[in-house]
C-alpha cells in the first residue's frame, strides 16, 4: 500500500476492507480518527495520502475534474493491496468525503469496489444527464451517501438524479438529504481547521452525523459482510 494511515482491527480476522479518501485538507487528524473508529468496529482500513510521492494538489484536481487518470488508478492499486492482504476478506469498500466524496462516487461507478459511502461528494460535471451518468456508473457497486440540504458546495437537487441512476443501473442505494445538516457535516475538526470550516459556514451536526454512520455501517455490513460492533 502507498503511503497514508492504516488502521487494523484487533483480532485474527480476516476482516473486509475500506479505502478511506481524505477531504481537500489532506492527511488530517480527522481522517486517522475516521480510519480508527471504522478499525474499531471490524474493518481493515487504509487511507492513502492523495498528496504523497510527488503527487501535488495540482494532480489530484486534474484527476478530480476529468473523472480520470492517477488519482483513480491509485485508489484501485489501493483495493487491490487491501483485497490481498491475508487479514482481509478480500471484499473491499470506499468511503470518501467531499473531493474523496467525487473520488468514491466514480470509483463506485467502475467495478472494482464491493461497496461505496459517498458523503457529500459532489455529482461530476456533465454527468448530470441521465444517457452521461448511466456511463459514469457502467459497472457501479452498491452506493450509501449522506448530503446535508445547507450545504453551499453540492448541489443537493442532483442527489434524485444519482438515485434515479443507481435504479437503472439496478444496484443497492440509500441516499439521504440531512435537512439542517451544511458541508462537511460529519467533520470534527478543531483548532484553525475548526475555525475555518465555522468561517466557511461547515459546521458538524451531531445528530445528523451519527444517523449518516449508523446507515453506513449498516450498509457495509449488508454488502462487506463486516461485523457491526456496537460504539
Amino acid at each position: 500500500m502507498h503511503p497514508g494511515y492504516t488502521a487494523v482491527p484487533d483480532g485474527p480476522g480476516p476482516f473486509p476492507g475500506v479505502v478511506v479518501v481524505h477531504d481537500a485538507y489532506g492527511m488530517t487528524a480527522e481522517v486517522r480518527r475516521v480510519c480508527d473508529y471504522l478499525a474499531e468496529r471490524g474493518y481493515l482500513v487504509h487511507a492513502p495520502s492523495m498528496y504523497q510521492r510527488g503527487r501535488c494538489l495540482r494532480q489530484a484536481f486534474r484527476s478530480f475534474i476529468a473523472d480520470q487518470g492517477p488519482a483513480y488508478e491509485r485508489l484501485e492499486a489501493e483495493r487491490a493491496a487491501l483485497a490481498d492482504r491475508p487479514d482481509c476478506t478480500s471484499r473491499v469498500g470506499i468511503i470518501g468525503f467531499c473531493m474523496g466524496g467525487r473520488f468514491a462516487l466514480v470509483a463506485a461507478g467502475r467495478g472494482g469496489f464491493d461497496a461505496a459511502a459517498v458523503n457529500y461528494g459532489l455529482l461530476p460535471k456533465g454527468r448530470q444527464e441521465p444517457a452521461a451518468l448511466d456511463q459514469m456508473l457502467s459497472a457501479p457497486c452498491p452506493v450509501v451517501a449522506s448530503f446535508g440540504a445547507r450545504d453551499k458546495v453540492v448541489d443537493v437537487g442532483e442527489v434524485d438524479k444519482l438515485r434515479a441512476g443507481l435504479d437503472r443501473a439496478g444496484v443497492s442505494s440509500d441516499l439521504k438529504v440531512y435537512p439542517e445538516a451544511t458541508h462537511s457535516f460529519l467533520a470534527q475538526y478543531t483548532g484553525p481547521l475548526g475555525m475555518l470550516m465555522r468561517v466557511q459556514g461547515m459546521t458538524h451536526d451531531p445528530e445528523a452525523s451519527a444517523d449518516a454512520w449508523e446507515r453506513t455501517l449498516a450498509f457495509f455490513g449488508e454488502h462487506l459482510g463486516g461485523p457491526d460492533r456496537p460504539a
